[in-house]
């Protein structure tokens, strides 16, 4: 078998059309270790590093893949609620950190977990593969290099909060595999595009609120053949625990249980089914109530089909879709407003008004900050809630694309083409 070898330089090339979010991944790892390492000490003069909580649950739901035992992740009292592909990309660290008997903050808090200097880097970079899928996807709808750069930063901030203040890289990765699907769609590459898109749901299934978009992009003869490949990664993920262990899976999954009391309360935590406890412990069920964002979705995606031909103006429905999770959830937490402001950012860039662009980073980032504050339930809830409407709200489309798509088959960018050449071994 012929091995592909890349023309000379292509490597130089590469790096260099990605140098914005390669520069922003490095910055966001840096700084994001450098605070949960040194913030304590050094600000608030207490011994201890500042860890996400969040992530010390789904780090043992993957030593349990580790450890051979897929079917007891949902029972294994780590609170798991999401599906479990991200686990598989946590399971090799979980197993090096073991062998070596680091330390972990569960079941126990721990002022120094070890864990965390070999997990933190990892889940961290992990996140940061949104950047590289939103600078992708701005290139190829003709976003010039100095808004990229501001696109870059906007969305490093919004990745930090996700990663390194929150330990939730399940829900970036979840958006950069459904933009990276995004791109492979509208080059008609549909077999590709529903492996990304399928590997997405079982990462984090909040991004099935944008499947109306494919819809609207697809024929008829891809539909099926998208679908069936959408659910394969998810069911084959989900077969196992739920052979094993069917009523606290389904429970884990169906009812999506969430603290009002710990989280943040919304206008919808009163109609959500109860699910039982008191005070802090009090539960509701949070899936129910989103089937009003998966319905609305729905409805979104069926009057955009005008919009077929204009990805400029599908990036902007895809953020409406995200953003009405927000609109409609029972129960809020903080790190679940990015996957609105991360396509809501891309959806600003492309218009052609720097008011608009500027204004979109300043909601961006009161929306980010906002959302970690200790409001009450009606200030707190309009505060994100009403910035992301404005974020949306900036991004409208125009009559008109203001940036002309870049269809690599064309050559409009030589790089690429060279690209595809060297890989295919075939001309483009």
């Amino acid at each position: 078998m012929a091995s592909v070898s890349l023309p000379s330089g292509m490597v130089a090339r590469r790096v260099k059309r990605r140098r914005v979010p390669l520069a922003g991944a490095v910055l966001v790892v840096i700084t994001g270790m450098a605070f949960c390492l040194l913030w304590s000490p050094l600000v608030d003069h207490h011994s201890g590093w500042i860890v996400p909580g969040d992530i010390w649950g789904a780090y043992r739901s993957a030593h349990f893949i580790g450890w051979g035992d897929l079917g007891g992740i949902y029972a294994a009292g780590t609170a798991l609620i999401t599906f479990p592909a991200i686990l598989l990309a946590l399971a090799p660290v979980s197993i090096v950190t073991g062998f070596f008997g680091m330390s972990e903050s569960i079941p126990f808090n721990l002022p120094h977990p070890s864990s965390w200097l070999v997990l933190g880097p990892v889940e961290i970079l992990l996140s940061c593969s949104a950047l590289f899928a939103c600078d992708a996807l701005a290139e190829r709808l003709g976003i010039g290099m100095a808004r990229r750069t501001v696109l870059g930063l906007a969305e490093g901030v919004v990745v930090w909060d996700v990663s390194a203040y929150w330990g939730h890289p399940e829900d970036a990765v979840a958006v950069a595999l459904a933009l990276y699907a995004f791109l492979f769609a509208w080059d008609g590459r549909w077999c590709g595009a529903a492996w990304l898109f399928g590997l997405g749901v079982a990462t984090q299934p909040v991004v099935l609120l944008m499947l109306p978009v494919y819809f609207v992009m697809a024929d008829r003869r891809s539909l099926v053949p998208f679908m069936v490949r959408v659910l394969v990664p998810s069911v084959a993920l989900l077969a196992v625990p739920l052979l094993a262990e069917f009523h606290t899976t389904v429970h884990s999954l169906v009812d999506q249980p969430n603290f009002p009391n710990i989280d943040h309360l919304t206008p919808w935590t009163r109609f959500a089914p109860r699910l039982g406890g008191s005070g802090k412990d009090m539960a509701v069920a949070a899936g129910p109530g989103r089937i009003v964002a998966i319905s609305a979705a729905a409805a979104l995606g069926w009057t955009a089909r005008r919009w077929r031909a204009r990805p400029d103006a599908l990036v902007w429905v895809a953020a409406v879709a995200l953003a009405l999770r927000c609109l409609t959830e029972s129960v809020m937490v903080s790190f679940y407003v990015w996957p609105a402001l991360a396509v809501g950012l891309l959806a600003v860039m492309i218009q052609p008004s720097r008011l608009r662009v500027a204004g979109a980073v300043v909601v961006t980032v009161i929306v980010t900050f906002g959302s970690n504050s200790h409001l009450s339930e009606w200030p707190w809830w309009l505060l994100v809630n009403g910035g992301i409407v404005i974020l949306l709200v900036a991004g409208v489309p125009s009559r008109v694309p203001q940036f002309v798509p870049i269809d690599i088959g064309t050559g409009d960018v030589p790089e690429a083409r060279a690209e595809l050449e060297a890989l295919t071994g075939a001309p483009v």
